[in-house]
């Protein structure tokens, strides 16, 4: 456990260098019977050394200066000069101006062996030079080195971060969709039950044909229901369309009719007027325009005055969806566009770019959803 304390290494690696040469040092001085001066050169080294992590140019200046005090005596500074290219490489990797670091380290130390030596280009300040370079440049490749692996992480830990976003975010979008498909089936069915239920109610003692008649439909309606709330729970179960039974294509305008015929049967007067739809329309756009038409007839049926009216035309690659409805006059007042039927329409005409207005007319007698949408589900601009 201590061995993958990366910190500790890197610190205890370098104090054992620094005091090892200075160690070395201190015996050489010592067996050479120098003087005190270079006794504080050695000093002066090892005090730079140590406080060059928290004070890094207090400390790279310091153990620079000490060759200097060294040289003074005429003892050339190996030592010294050797620490102080391990500092100018702590003093770098730790995010320091490489450059000008480098070059101030590097005119000490030549000066200072040029001061011992008495010679301005002898072999061991060019040695001194070369060393002092070198351990700059090794100190900036460890440093970008550094960077870009910290940069390869980062980028990982962010990839990691946005797919489990965008993962949520899918499941979310999806478990709406599958909300408003929901909604939309059995709502539009159980209204259509209701109103069913309702007219056999009604002709139950004087029709009972007619009664018979409404009970079969409600009968048929509620097979509906349980069709398609088993077709949705199939999907869920099995997580894809191709396993288990086959299900049906997607409704679509190809399908409109026998949506109209549905509310026709259950007693609500529908007039429609549609136009033929273009090859080419967008099938996304292709199911928000039956989602819309079926539940405005689904709004209609259960809080119109028994008509509605359906338009549907195509203008220069435009779908103009139009549904009006009377409204009741026994019926208590209600805010358009509070259901979760309007709040999901609102979502599905979002999703396929196009705008959508509801509302009740100016002469309060009107109540009218209408929507415009890009067959290619393109923009509306």
């Amino acid at each position: 456990m201590w061995a993958r304390r990366a910190q500790l290494i890197r610190r205890g690696g370098y104090a054992f260098t620094v005091l090892a040469a200075a160690s070395v040092e201190v015996v050489r001085v010592v067996y050479y019977g120098l003087g005190p001066v270079v006794l504080a050169g050695v000093a002066l080294t090892v005090v730079g050394a140590a406080i060059v992590w928290k004070w890094p140019w207090i400390g790279l200046l310091t153990v620079a200066s000490s060759c200097l005090v060294v040289a003074s005596t005429g003892w050339i500074p190996i030592v010294e000069w050797s620490l102080a290219v391990i500092v100018l490489f702590v003093f770098v990797v730790r995010g320091k101006p490489p450059v000008l670091a480098t070059v101030i380290v590097a005119v000490t130390v030549w000066a200072a062996v040029a001061l011992a030596t008495g010679e301005v280009f002898s072999p061991d300040a060019l040695a001194a030079v070369v060393s002092t370079l070198a351990g700059g440049a090794t100190a900036i490749a460890v440093r970008l080195r550094r960077q870009y692996w910290a940069s390869l992480e980062q980028r990982a830990t962010d990839a990691i971060a946005t797919r489990e976003l965008e993962a949520t975010q899918r499941v979310a979008e999806e478990r709406l969709r599958i909300a408003r498909d929901f909604h939309d089936i059995v709502g539009h069915q159980i209204a259509v039950l209701s109103m069913q239920l309702g007219a056999a109610e009604v002709a139950a003692d004087a029709d009972p044909a007619a009664t018979r008649e409404a009970l079969s439909a409600a009968r048929t309606s509620v097979k509906a229901v349980l069709v398609e709330t088993q077709m949705i729970l199939h999907v869920l179960r099995t997580g894809a369309d191709g396993e288990g039974e086959e299900l049906r294509p997607p409704p679509g305008m190809a399908r409109l009719g026998e949506l109209l015929d549905s509310f026709r049967q259950a007693g609500l007067l529908v007039t429609a007027t549609v136009d033929e739809m273009p090859a080419s329309i967008d099938p996304g756009v292709d199911l928000t325009v039956y989602r819309i038409v079926q539940e405005a007839l689904t709004n209609a049926s259960r809080h119109g005055d028994g008509e509605a009216a359906v338009t549907i035309l195509t203008r220069a690659g435009r779908i103009l969806i139009d549904v009006t409805n009377g409204v009741r006059t026994d019926a208590a007042p209600r805010a358009p566009g509070r259901g979760y039927g309007l709040q999901g329409m609102r979502e599905r005409v979002g999703s396929a770019n196009g705008t959508l207005h509801v509302g009740v007319d100016d002469d309060d007698r009107t109540f009218r959803i209408s929507a415009v949408l890009a067959a290619d589900g393109g923009a509306i601009r």
